[in-house]
């Protein structure tokens, strides 16, 4: 059990590090290479998805931009209920 709170706590740190500060983050990753316990996997894990999430992110964007498709906006009937989403094209 205390390891599965090391490998959070690491995958955390990471993930945040990563997100507000990448190249420190990038640089802690490097240093620990080979390092062989659970709050160093959990950081690596942590900010590998935080990187994931920033590339699907901007991939997702730009096929926005490139195809004309707009987030979905939702709609009211005459009640004000909401009914779904509409996608404008």
């Amino acid at each position: 059990m205390d390891e599965e709170k090391e490998l959070l706590e690491g995958f955390n740190a990471g993930y945040l590090i990563e997100k507000h500060r990448p190249e420190l983050a990038q640089q802690l990753v490097k240093s620990v290479e080979g390092v062989e316990l659970s709050f160093i996997e959990g950081f690596v894990a942590g900010s590998q998805e935080y990187a994931k999430e920033r590339t699907r992110s901007k991939i997702i964007s730009k096929l926005r931009d490139s195809t004309g498709i707009s987030k979905p906006t939702p709609t009211k009937d005459k009640d004000d209920k909401d009914k779904g989403f509409e996608i404008d094209i």
